[in-house]
């Protein structure tokens, strides 16, 4: 069952449906995006309207403050009360809001939203607010401004909702014959014309639009319950989360990181759509559309939509964006998987934020990683431009004791990224200041006997020498060179 379906929405995908249920059962804030006639508006006025929910649209291009505020009452001042007289429009007793055209607001007018949006008060005073959401078109748009980083940090999701052309044709043309909302407001005039009340020409009565309401509000109260359960049982899920955050930012060379803010964000938001999908399962039948996806289809479809990308410039290629976090959602997916091992997508996560070469070659050598985490992690030392080459080398000599250990494909490319001078000790730092008293015990660590020795223990003293140098702090790495060339004699141990 589509729920907007009822309210005469149509075109949106059911995962897409969820999300906006998802946001009304949390409360926390979502931004509608898309072209004008998209029925941004339209959506968040029938969802007020079937919950019956006191409501009011700000058009933030044209709003003053003043409206949303009020007036202040001067007969309280005199009493040494700050209050405002309310009207029609002021926001103290609405539930729902609709801050529309926001990308259109000017800077200064933008901030002043900041506190409504995400604590739900004006000047430090409370409001009824439970529920603010926006909508904004295209930053292509002629009049629109740049949102600033901090406003859009205070909305969880980031819904897209259908352009007409997108949609499937039966839903083109139910759309195409909708007479709703701003629609034909003249025709009862002149259906009027013997004073009887004419008939609504709406498409969706008010009678459906409160039996929706009261469906939406059944699957609310269900979701929330279901809320409560999986909060109290996906004790991995904030585990999982800052994983996922951590391979985000080194996937996206810091392009995308995320705050403390929007991981509270993901985390409610996840659980909160599958909540809704349970609770459609639970009271809607399979012949309606309730088919349960997975858990992880579901986390994902979430995440895409709950970190912002590309709202402030068009030309960021959001399916590429998309693409790089699947790529780390699939690597730690098994988080959502019942009976998971844990323990290889711990290792897998290892893997990918090491910076203990020898370690990187351990796992990637001997551990069963899956295909998806292989080839990542051999195509991304492929493009590294980092000195690897300790792991480098590490890898070929495996190879050549046990062949078939690499892919072919890359061993000629390993080859390449082996530096020579890595060997000789004149590529390590100088030591300066007081450090120069331990030149000779920092030259003894680089004197052994073979090439793999040496390499292992320039990887070391090149750590060594960024940081203090003490004497604790060499024989530290005295025992982590001796434990990198124990890793590597097991590694090309045929026995």
């Amino acid at each position: 069952m589509k729920i907007l379906e009822m309210l005469g929405i149509y075109g949106w995908k059911t995962e897409t449906e969820n999300l906006l249920l998802a946001s009304l059962l949390t409360g926390d804030p979502v931004l509608l995006v898309g072209r004008h006639g998209c029925a941004k508006t339209h959506v968040a006025c029938k969802v007020a309207e079937a919950l019956g929910k006191s409501f009011v649209a700000y058009d933030a291009s044209k709003t003053l403050f003043d409206d949303v505020l009020g007036y202040p009452d001067i007969e309280k001042m005199k009493q040494g009360r700050i209050e405002y007289l309310p009207s029609k429009v002021t926001v103290w007793d609405k539930e729902m809001i609709l801050i529309d055209e926001l990308n259109r607001a000017l800077p200064e007018m933008q901030a002043k939203y900041l506190e409504l949006i995400r604590s739900r008060k004006i000047m430090g005073f409370p409001t009824r607010v439970k529920w603010v959401l926006s909508a904004m078109n295209p930053v292509s748009y002629s009049g629109t401004q740049q949102l600033d980083e901090a406003l859009i940090g205070r909305f969880a999701t980031f819904i897209y909702p259908p352009d007409v052309l997108e949609m499937e044709e039966a839903d083109r043309i139910r759309v195409t014959s909708q007479i709703n909302g701003d629609d034909c407001p003249a025709i009862a005039e002149w259906l009027n014309s013997h004073g009887d009340t004419p008939p609504s020409l709406k498409t969706v009565s008010d009678e459906q639009t409160r039996e929706a309401g009261k469906v939406i509000e059944a699957i609310l109260k269900t979701a929330a319950r279901h809320f409560r359960k999986l909060r109290d049982a996906m004790l991995t899920l904030a585990e999982f989360l800052s994983r996922f955050a951590d391979l985000l930012l080194k996937e996206t060379k810091g392009e995308i990181s995320l705050d403390g803010r929007r991981l509270g964000f993901l985390h409610r938001n996840i659980l909160a759509n599958r909540a809704v999908q349970l609770a459609k399962a639970e009271l809607c039948s399979a012949e309606d559309g309730a088919q349960l996806t997975s858990f992880a289809q579901s986390a994902r479809y979430v995440l895409q939509h709950s970190i912002p990308v590309g709202l402030n410039d068009e030309s960021v290629n959001r399916e590429e964006a998309y693409h790089k976090m699947e790529i780390c959602f699939d690597l730690l997916s098994a988080y959502f998987d019942e009976n998971a091992e844990i323990t290889k997508v711990q290792t897998i996560y290892e893997l990918f934020t090491t910076k203990n070469l020898m370690r990187e070659a351990e796992i990637l050598l001997k551990e069963d990683l899956g295909e998806l985490a292989e080839s990542k992690a051999w195509n991304d030392m492929m493009e590294s431009e980092d000195d690897i080459t300790l792991l480098a080398y590490t890898a070929l000599q495996v190879e050549a004791k046990k062949p078939g250990t690499i892919p072919k494909e890359v061993i000629e490319a390993l080859s390449r990224k082996i530096d020579p001078e890595k060997l000789s000790t004149k590529s390590i730092p100088k030591l300066r200041g007081e450090s120069v008293e331990h030149i000779e015990e920092v030259e003894r660590l680089l004197d052994r006997d073979s090439d793999l020795a040496r390499l292992i223990a320039h990887n070391r003293v090149a750590r060594l020498v960024e940081g203090s140098v003490t004497p604790e702090s060499i024989r530290r790495t005295d025992e982590e060179i001796e434990e990198d060339i124990r890793v590597f004699e097991e590694l090309t141990s045929t026995k």
